[in-house]
């Protein structure tokens, strides 16, 4: 039987003699170093000191993210410094496997205690000195390969080649061939492909992937054993084949690394099945050779101590069970993953939540229906309490229609897992603020976004932002609860215990954080504040505007206290800087807003009289005439003009003068009663007013209103010739606007109006219609 031998000399295999790279190494001494030591792996080394470690994929997905070549050195690159093994590792020759199968690199740096490196132990060479072959027998290509086979165009650049690996995360592409059967494989190209590529370019990928890609390509079928895969990557020194049906049509891959996470499942399976064969054929002497009885007994005992010696070491627990989870075996590692010896645990279904048995269950018993091996992970609770991850892979037995299959703790794996997923949530909340202050100027929409997604990821009771008031006080701006009687929106709130120094450690980026009001060393004035909203547990961290305090964004937890989490408040803080940038862009936009109203102001309004100048008048005339047109109203315009004003002004001055217009105009103004009425200034002492969805009989109506205001006010004018006061003379065109006129006409027609009025004796007004 073939076996991992205890006798190892691992530390036999690591190569001493290799070229290493200081983390300033450029890319070109990267390639030189990976191509020195056969393209394995390039240790990175500071004064004798392990770094970390450089592979082809590095150097390939570097590229394919887009980095320039001058730009890349050994330290932006390299993995990071727990690529490696410990002197001691070389001691246990299932843990350095283990290791290779969970970081998926093809070499590894070996150091000593002091953080020197040994030398480099390529996953070849281990693997050469390994002989656990006769398992791959038992396992079929089916099982192990990859159906999701990713492929590239011939012609596609080395470029894009290295950008879909990245993106894909896969080491290889297949280059696929249209065909009257299908679609065949026609080519393959790897990393080491483009790495060579690369090497012999020097800087820069050029070329198309027809121009490197290896081919014909080695394909199996989905029947073939692993065994006859591992043949052929020896035999042709090759790392991936791809699986075809019987009319040569694409189905999927099997990769070095595939065939070597089958050991996982099938290892413990195939030395239970070879031990037992072994007992058996123990047994067969022993029937047959009585009289070497003796023999046989110390055969016997010898092959169980081994069997036991290895089912002891590995770190999974072996079980055989039928369908109802009763266990006929179960290794004694058992009690590590769950807490209870193998006697106290008859059924493994006492100790797993409800939910996770029935997605267990579905996932078993579809791959023994699809006639596959099974791999699916639960919850269990442990004997001390807590929940723990386990891994369960295995397969059935058809003959003895029992369940073969190993346990494996996986909990640090989903806990890492879920940091990650956390984390992600985390910075696409960050992004998508950051993206919303780029493509919105509503400030108030922000951060009710902010505060939304705040209150979803933490789970917390109440998040709002906390907008400071002139008068020291504050007023809730915006906020997302759990429940309506958590809502204070537009609550003004004073706090009697804020003062200057509070506000000073905010300006200085400090925060706050109470896991529980009761129990804090707070201020009572803060206490009761806090325990009046409801607070039991809160964290509060400062926005600000420039140099300014201006708000504090702030999660509350009402139900119960709560132990704040390092990554919660950091949350908070990553939020808290877009959101300072989208005050500082409220605040530009505002001042923004004031500028362009004052600019209005300025374009639209005669500097003297404060009232709208000719350009605001030839603008909404245009418009009110479509207007009119479109609804079928009357529209009237209105020229009027002081009469003898030149008189007047030679005779007051013009800074008299001026005011008599200013008084005119607010004379005018005053008796204009509809919202889309308009006076406005037309030139000199000469103005209009237009009266829009106004008839005839509507205009002078408001003409001989500002008459008699213009009487009532009393303006002594000596040298007009109409009479001892200020007049002026009106001009009144009216007409229902159609597409044959244009709004010239009307003005035009009022402007003759005007000059009647004049001819006529003045102090009058003379209207006809367009």
């Amino acid at each position: 039987m073939e076996q991992l031998s205890s006798g190892l000399n691992l530390q036999a295999l690591v190569q001493a003699q290799l070229v290493t790279i200081a983390p300033r190494g450029s890319f070109n001494e990267i390639l030189q170093g990976l191509q020195t030591n056969q393209g394995f792996g390039l240790v990175v080394e500071e004064q004798g000191q392990f770094q970390g470690l450089i592979t082809q994929r590095e150097v390939i997905r570097a590229l394919g993210q887009g980095m320039p070549p001058q730009e890349i050195t050994a330290s932006k690159i390299m993995l990071a410094s727990d690529y490696c093994l410990r002197l001691n590792d070389l001691d246990d020759p299932l843990a350095v496997l283990g290791r290779f199968r969970y970081l998926g690199v093809d070499a590894l740096a070996v150091v000593n205690n002091s953080g020197g490196v040994e030398g480099l132990l390529t996953r070849q060479a281990f693997l050469k000195s390994l002989r656990p072959v006769d398992f791959l027998r038992i396992k079929r290509v089916a099982e192990v390969m990859v159906p999701d086979v990713v492929t590239i165009a011939a012609e596609a650049s080395l470029q894009e080649a290295a950008v879909l690996m990245t993106e894909r995360g896969v080491t290889s592409l297949v280059v696929p061939e249209e065909t009257p059967r299908g679609v065949l494989p026609r080519g393959i190209i790897t990393e080491k492909d483009i790495f060579e590529a690369l090497h012999s370019q020097g800087v820069g990928l050029t070329g198309t992937v027809g121009s490197i890609m290896s081919q014909p390509v080695l394909t199996v079928k989905a029947e073939q054993s692993l065994w006859q895969v591992n043949h052929l990557f020896k035999a042709h020194h090759v790392r991936r084949v791809v699986v075809v049906d019987d009319d040569g049509q694409m189905v999927g891959i099997v990769t070095q690394s595939d065939l070597l996470a089958a050991i996982d499942i099938t290892e413990a399976q195939g030395v239970i099945q070879v031990l037992t064969r072994e007992l058996n054929k123990a047994t067969a002497e022993l029937r047959w050779q009585l009289s070497r009885q003796q023999a046989i007994t110390v055969a016997i005992t010898e092959s169980e101590q081994r069997y036991n010696t290895l089912i002891s070491h590995l770190p999974v627990a072996i079980y055989c069970r039928d369908r109802l989870w009763r266990f006929s075996y179960i290794s004694d590692q058992i009690y590590h993953l769950t807490g209870y010896f193998p006697q106290d645990l008859p059924d493994l279904r006492q100790i797993i939540p409800s939910p996770d048995l029935a997605l267990a269950e579905r996932d078993i018993e579809q791959a023994i229906g699809q006639q596959r091996a099974y791999s699916t992970s639960y919850r269990i609770q442990h004997r001390d309490g807590c929940f723990r991850w386990l891994s369960d892979r295995g397969q059935l037995d058809p003959h003895s229609h029992m369940l073969h299959g190993v346990l494996l703790d996986v909990s640090d794996q989903r806990r890492t897992e879920e940091r990650l997923k956390t984390s992600l949530e985390r910075e696409i909340i960050v992004s998508t603020i950051i993206q919303d202050i780029r493509q919105s100027i509503r400030l108030e929409e922000i951060l009710q976004r902010a505060v939304t997604s705040i209150q979803q990821l933490l789970l917390s009771d109440r998040v709002l932002i906390y907008r400071f008031l002139p008068d020291g006080s504050g007023i809730v701006e915006v906020e997302a609860t759990t429940l309506p009687q958590y809502s204070i929106l537009g609550q003004v709130i004073h706090d009697p215990c804020f003062h200057k120094g509070t506000a000073q450690r905010f300006l200085e980026g400090r925060t706050l954080t109470i896991s529980n009001v009761n129990q804090a060393e707070l201020q009572d004035c803060y206490r009761e504040l806090l325990v009046s909203l409801q607070v039991q547990a809160n964290l509060v961290v400062p926005l600000l505007q420039g140099p300014d305090l201006w708000g504090l964004l702030i999660a509350h937890h009402c139900r119960s206290p709560r132990l704040w989490q390092r990554e919660e408040l950091f949350l908070l803080q990553r939020i808290a800087e877009p959101l300072t940038v989208a005050l500082q862009q409220a605040e530009m936009y505002q001042a923004l807003e004031l500028a362009n109203a004052n600019l209005q102001q300025m374009v639209y309004l005669d500097s003297l009289t404060d009232i709208a100048n000719r350009r605001c008048f030839d603008e909404l005339l245009a418009k009110e005439w479509r207007r009119c047109q479109r609804e079928q109203q009357p529209l009237s315009l209105v020229m009027l003009d002081i009469d003898y004003f030149k008189a007047y002004n030679d005779h007051y001055g013009h800074l008299q003068g001026d005011q008599i217009l200013k008084q005119v105009a607010q004379i005018l103004e005053s008796h204009l009663r509809r919202a889309g009425d308009l006076a406005s200034r037309f030139g000199g002492e000469e103005f209009a007013l237009l009266l829009p969805s106004t008839d005839q009989a509507g205009a002078i109506h408001v003409v001989e209103q500002v008459q008699h205001a213009l009487a009532a006010a009393k303006i002594t004018h000596p040298k007009s010739t109409v009479g001892p006061q200020l007049t002026a003379s009106f001009g009144i065109a009216t007409t229902l606007p159609t597409p044959e006129h244009e709004p010239a006409l009307l003005l035009h027609l009022a402007d003759q109006c005007l000059y009647e009025a004049k001819t006529l004796g003045r102090d009058r007004w003379v209207a006809k219609e367009l």
